[in-house]
């Protein structure tokens, strides 16, 4: 089977004792290791503030996992965290990012035609208003029609 890369966070009761946080948090690596996958990170967050209330809870402690399992060991995690009681909340999300790296935003260089193009752009109104700055003398200026040319007439030399 292939492993994926999964981020797994749960929240426990703050009033939970660290030896109750220590048997949620091994039962969670032992499954892991039964199922030969691997604990890529694990950061225990401690007690923050919710967003909201939790099981009439205000707070709650939390612990992050990163972890490269199987589907099926997926959903023996979510069984036992649905079955600890001191539990309030848990998430299992697929991580689809993490190993794609930031890709650098390219060098814009200024040539000589961006400073003299003009753009307009318009508002919700409909009016439009010009977004340039004011208008410069032209780079290459059109030249002026020249006179046509008449050809060189022949000329006979006599000896």
């Amino acid at each position: 089977m292939s492993h994926l890369k999964y981020d797994v966070i749960y929240i426990l009761n703050p009033t939970a004792s660290a030896e109750e946080a220590a048997a949620v948090s091994a039962k969670v690596e032992q499954i892991v290791a039964d199922s030969k996958g691997t604990v890529l990170k694990k950061d225990d967050w401690g007690k923050r503030r919710l967003a909201y209330l939790v099981q009439k809870q205000r707070e709650g402690h939390y612990v992050f996992y990163h972890l490269s399992i199987d589907t099926q060991t997926v959903a023996e995690i979510m069984r036992n965290l649905r079955l600890f009681e001191h539990v309030i909340k848990y998430s299992v999300v697929k991580d689809t990012i993490s190993h794609l790296k930031p890709k650098p935003k390219p060098v814009r260089v200024k040539t000589s035609t961006e400073g003299s193009s003009t753009h307009s752009g318009s508002n919700r109104s409909g009016s439009t208003r010009s977004t340039t700055r004011p208008a410069e003398a032209p780079v290459n200026p059109s030249p002026a029609p020249a006179a046509p040319v008449e050809p060189p007439t022949p000329t006979t030399t006599q000896a």
